[in-house]
């Protein structure tokens, strides 16, 4: 009785182990060959599942182990990265830069799969120093266009209840305080004008710079290449007219029971959750949330929205973000590059289609017609993220070695507009412009003390006196 237990107890082992083997992705089969893959991009996991899927169905001989990474993301890449066992195929590891992967041999260049043919199918502006490429070299495929922007998400219910016309919509700070403060009234305290996710500090940094820009357009945009920095000065300026007048904005619209007060507490699926049951009119957010607010399984599955751009000062220009951050990139200790081309030929084909139009979240990087759309409003957003991706001067092309001075630079401070606005509008902070300038104090002491660390980084790269705000620049 006990060698039958003992038998028993083997043969689970043995299945556990099985079981254990086939759930990781692991195959059995020595004909075929196992790519490794991480994915750190959760809103486009059904769509890789399902291209994974359909690429295994033609290519039998390979098979792809995918794993989206969680909340532990990021300590998983810097693990893997200390001690060289990145994945074979992984989206982009935004721990480090792209030069100090390549600095440590840690990527694979990608020439031989991204042809000169091939590059040219892309749009130009993704291939950028230091993002996807390291001079002649390309290091990683991008998986969007890099136009990334918040835009102003409208509850087409809460509009129509209130008497609110499309044509209505708030282009100007002055409209959105007077249609604001009108569904306020009118709903008796019920509704707001606004709602934001603004205890997402890099959601509010992105909102605050980018309205910022209509007014100091000279500063740069980004929050990942030249936070603060301002092209005209060479310097950082977190002390300029137009951080100033937005945050002061954006505590005048909670002042006046525009904004939602529990913005200040609201993370983006819990303010998206209150737009869509309509709490508010309109919506804050980046270009990706159209997806989310559709999505009946990880979002409220709303349909009755509209999209318009950003209201500004003057209902005049802003700078969106351009930056193609991120993409697909190669370990260098890869032991199938054969079998990876055959994938990333593959995406390249069908993937953009199959995988970024479909999950709604991003546009491709190359020129798709979308004729038949994820959702109704996809190809809007598109649009008004386009008229507003105006190319501005790169310091990275201008001179390589401030990508590594940019990351030490970015890693020394220790404000954001997004923190001191978020302080601003819990009255932790009684004092906007004072908090400004001590972060000013602060960032121009780290980019002093980085200029004496880098020998070959100066001042003057980060100026640009041939630059027009508002035409595209070109060093052609």
């Amino acid at each position: 009785m006990l060698k039958t237990s003992f038998k028993i107890m083997a043969l689970l082992l043995v299945t556990i182990g099985l079981l254990a083997a086939c759930s990781s992705g692991e195959s059995n089969d020595p004909n075929k060959t196992t790519l490794t893959f991480w994915n750190r991009l959760p809103e486009l996991t059904t769509q890789f599942e399902d291209f994974i899927t359909t690429f295994e169905e033609e290519h039998p001989d390979i098979q792809i182990d995918m794993q989206t990474l969680g909340a532990s993301g990021n300590q998983q890449y810097q693990t893997a990265i200390k001690n060289d066992e990145l994945p074979d195929i992984f989206v982009t590891a935004n721990v480090t830069s792209l030069q100090n992967l390549v600095d440590q041999e840690l990527l694979h260049n990608l020439n031989d799969v991204v042809t000169p043919e091939v590059k040219e199918e892309f749009y130009p502006g993704v291939w950028s120093e230091n993002f996807t490429t390291i001079g002649e070299d390309i290091y990683q495929l991008p998986l969007n266009s890099g136009k990334s922007s918040v835009l102003m998400y409208y509850n087409k219910d809460v509009l129509e209840e209130y008497g609110i016309s499309e044509e209505q919509i708030p282009s100007t700070w002055d409209e959105m305080l007077e249609v604001g403060k009108s569904i306020y009234d009118q709903s008796g305290g019920g509704v707001y004008g606004l709602i934001m996710g603004a205890e997402a500090n890099w959601l509010s940094d992105m909102t605050i710079n980018q309205m910022a820009t209509n007014i100091t357009p000279e500063v740069h945009p980004s929050i990942d290449v030249a936070r603060q920095l301002n092209y005209k000065s060479g310097n950082p300026d977190f002390v300029n007219d137009g951080n100033v007048e937005t945050i002061e904005f954006l505590k005048t619209l909670m002042d006046e029971n525009v904004l939602s007060p529990a913005s200040v507490e609201y993370n983006e699926s819990t303010a998206i959750a209150n737009f869509a049951a309509g709490k508010s009119a309109f919506y804050f957010d980046g270009n990706w949330a159209g997806s989310v607010i559709m999505n009946d399984e990880e979002g409220p599955g709303f349909e009755n929205w509209g999209v318009a751009p950003m209201p500004t000062k003057d209902g005049g220009a802003y700078y969106s973000d351009m930056v193609p951050k991120e993409g697909l990139m190669v370990s260098n200790s890869t032991e199938h590059w054969e079998e990876v081309q055959t994938f990333l030929n593959y995406f390249i084909e069908n993937g953009y289609r199959d995988v970024i139009v479909e999950s709604g979240a991003h546009e491709p990087p190359m020129d798709i017609e979308v004729s038949d759309p994820p959702f109704e409003q996809y190809n809007k957003i598109n649009e008004i993220n386009g008229q507003n991706s105006i190319a501005t001067p790169s310091i990275y092309e201008k001179n390589s070695d401030t990508i590594g001075f940019i990351q030490d630079y970015q890693g020394g401070l220790s404000y954001s507009t997004g923190s001191i606005l978020a302080g601003y509008l819990q009255g932790e902070v009684s004092d906007a412009g004072a908090e400004l300038e001590k972060a000013q104090e602060e960032a121009q002491k780290v980019f002093d003390e980085n200029l004496e660390q880098y020998e070959n980084v100066n001042q003057s790269d980060f100026v640009f006196n041939d630059w027009v705000p508002f035409e595209p620049y070109t060093t052609e």
